[in-house]
């Protein structure tokens, strides 16, 4: 004769009932800690019965298991259903790595911006710590604020650097992981990235924007146009007349006003020649095809020389233009810089600003 509790047939059912709700290796379980010592944490998992951590779960972090006290409410996962005790084992290490990596998947997923902890630094850029996990953060990746600006690129000079950041917080984007690699990498200049394309919005070409020089070069200057948008002067777009060394004329710290000529890429470039007069306009008024000229060399390179035909007019002798006794020969072998000699005008290019010429 069966005999019926509760709606329950009998303890077989009763055990069999309570054996389907177990739970599995690898759960996730939330419990209250109930007794600490120094050979275990005694966790209390409710209906799940009662677990324990071993002390080796805390060897790489001490300080964790000494700042646990009872009552304290923790996430662990199950590692065994039952060990040779007769507890559950637990470890809060795997369970905060796995809500880690679940944190992380869903940061990334919504595209959003974290503050993470640079907690040491190698050749390659810094090594950061998110939600327990260590990450990445390449050279590539940081901000031009932070980016460290090394001659040369000497790789010693770079890491020191960056020992300066060691401890301090970063506001980054997580822009790749993968758990079963323990691979995580982020990005510093991912969020100054989306902050410009939004200034980049506001811009259009033609317009006449004030910014601040940050850095000048052999090729240009580099222009703060916001706290999220830089911009570039060419040295060709510096004057008319030839430059040759742009931080002769261009100087960091100096503010200025500039067109922006080009968009394309992503990228603001600025014009400081285009807000003065085109002497090209009038170009086809003072020169002629086949007419000759005595042109002053400013500059000389395999491809040819850049010759001085006015101030703002700016000409080009190229290389096979460049005869010695019947045949072409290195442009350097013929003219010198400053030094003057008879050409003619070849083609004249007034909108693309080119004038050619072969010597006489």
């Amino acid at each position: 004769m069966e005999i019926v509790q509760n709606g329950i047939k009998s303890m077989k059912d009763l055990l069999a009932k309570e054996e389907f709700y177990l739970p599995k290796a690898g759960s996730i379980l939330q419990g209250q800690v109930i007794n600490i010592s120094k050979s275990s944490v005694i966790v209390d998992l409710g209906s799940a019965g009662i677990g324990i951590v071993y002390p080796g779960e805390f060897y790489d972090n001490p300080e964790r298991m000494r700042s646990l006290k009872r009552g304290d409410t923790v996430s662990t996962m199950l590692i065994e259903l039952e060990n040779e005790d007769g507890y559950r084992e637990l470890s809060l290490r795997a369970a905060q790595m796995t809500t880690a990596w679940q944190d992380i998947k869903e940061k990334m997923d919504k595209d959003e911006v974290v503050t993470t902890t640079i907690v040491n630094i190698n050749k390659g850029g810094l090594i950061v710590e998110l939600s327990g996990v260590q990450g990445f953060l390449p050279l590539s990746q940081l901000s031009s604020e932070h980016y460290p600006k090394v001659e040369g690129g000497d790789i010693t000079k770079i890491v020191q650097a960056l020992q300066k950041f060691k401890g301090q917080e970063f506001k980054v984007k997580i822009i790749d992981f993968s758990e079963s690699e323990n691979r995580l990498i982020v990005s510093e200049k991912a969020i100054s990235e989306d902050l410009a394309k939004e200034e980049l919005k506001k811009l259009t070409v033609g317009e006449i924007i004030e910014g601040e020089i940050t850095e000048v070069t052999d090729f240009g200057a580099f222009v703060k146009l916001n706290d999220s948008l830089d911009a570039l002067i060419h040295s060709s777009e510096i004057d008319w007349k030839f430059i040759e060394d742009p931080r002769e004329i261009l100087h960091t710290g100096e503010k200025i006003k500039a067109k922006i000529i080009n968009l394309d890429g992503g990228r603001v470039s600025l014009s400081l020649k285009a807000l003065k007069e085109n002497p090209w306009e009038k170009v086809e008024e003072k020169f002629q095809v086949g007419q000759k000229v005595k042109c002053k060399v400013i500059k000389v390179r395999p491809s040819g020389a850049f010759v001085e035909l006015t101030p703002n007019i700016i000409g080009f002798l190229p290389a096979e233009e460049v005869i010695k006794d019947g045949k072409p020969t290195r442009t350097t072998d013929v003219v010198q810089p400053d030094g003057e000699y008879a050409m003619a005008i070849v083609s004249i290019d007034v909108k693309d600003h080119k004038i050619v010429l072969t010597l006489e």
